[in-house]
């Protein structure tokens, strides 16, 4: 899971709750209001909209406004019973409502920059390849043109099998007792609260169709191309030791669609928690402020 350096509201950035297809949707934000451009962060699976608390200071500083979402069942946001909420093109069509609602909510006629981290990636690109949300640039982060390669499930089918049988709190003493010993070392007692907070938090419903989606969304590299094609500036960045999708996948995915490749060097799958500054800098590049 991505794990945020720090969970302490940075001066400026705030936490809101917006209402999105009749659910609570909650949003981190900051620098709305004054920013020559914005961008919408889209957080990835057993993620949530802190994974970027570090970048939105960062952003705001350099004139970038930002708005990051915990998606339907994510963390802080309501959640639904029905799996069916949680397919591909709902998840697509609920960004585009979150972008729209942060536009309405801070008077804003701009288009905004979007990036898509990791599961977010995913949802992203489908967003943009369906029409539902026309950016000013696009930026995707540590994701893949689909499904991860069932070498690269981990334990994604365990999970799924146990939400089939345990709740959320027995399935993360489980995962606690399966951790190597130290793996916890270097994180502060803050922010170790905050992720058992955070996973206790989630749609167990969530939890379980986004992890399929993960092993079975379909790509949609040949819609998203003739978008990029059209003139939507696309980047595509990972870190070099990223471990999620292989290298070669996300190489080849800015191939396909004819977008800048950016290779963040010594980071692994969430250059946005583990150096904020060099993801802050990636995207203020790839964003092309245009004010």
């Amino acid at each position: 899971m991505s794990t945020p350096p720090f969970v302490e509201l940075p001066d400026g950035t705030t936490v809101d709750r917006w209402v999105i297809r009749g659910t609570q949707r909650a949003v981190m934000h900051a620098g709305m209001r004054e920013a020559r451009d914005w961008v919408v962060l889209v957080p990835g699976f057993t993620g949530s909209k802190e994974d970027f608390i570090a970048l939105l200071p960062i952003l705001a500083e350099a004139g970038m406004g930002a708005v990051a979402l915990d998606h339907l069942g994510q963390f802080e946001s309501e959640g639904s019973d029905r799996p069916e909420d949680y397919a591909m093109d709902r998840l697509a069509e609920d960004l585009a409502a979150v972008t729209q609602a942060a536009a309405d909510e801070f008077g804003r006629r701009d288009r905004p920059h979007l990036l898509g981290h990791s599961f977010g990636g995913l949802i992203a690109q489908e967003a943009v390849a369906a029409g539902h949300v026309r950016p000013a640039s696009l930026l995707l982060l540590c994701t893949g043109p689909g499904a991860l390669p069932r070498d690269r499930w981990g334990e994604l089918p365990d999970l799924v099998a146990a939400l089939d049988e345990h709740d959320l709190a027995t399935i993360w003493r489980i995962m606690r007792d399966l951790d190597e010993p130290g793996s916890w070392s270097g994180i502060s007692p803050d922010v170790a609260s905050f992720l058992e907070r955070r996973w206790h938090a989630n749609s167990p419903v969530h939890m379980r169709e986004c992890a399929l989606l993960l092993m079975t969304a379909a790509s949609v590299t040949d819609r998203l191309a003739p978008v990029v094609a059209g003139g939507l500036p696309t980047t595509v960045v990972w870190g070099s030791e990223d471990d999620a999708w292989p290298i070669e996948s996300q190489s080849r995915l800015a191939r396909e669609l004819g977008a800048e490749a950016v290779e963040l060097l010594g980071l692994g799958h969430s250059p946005n928690a583990e150096d904020p500054a060099r993801a802050a800098a990636a995207l203020l590049l790839a964003c092309r402020p245009t004010g």
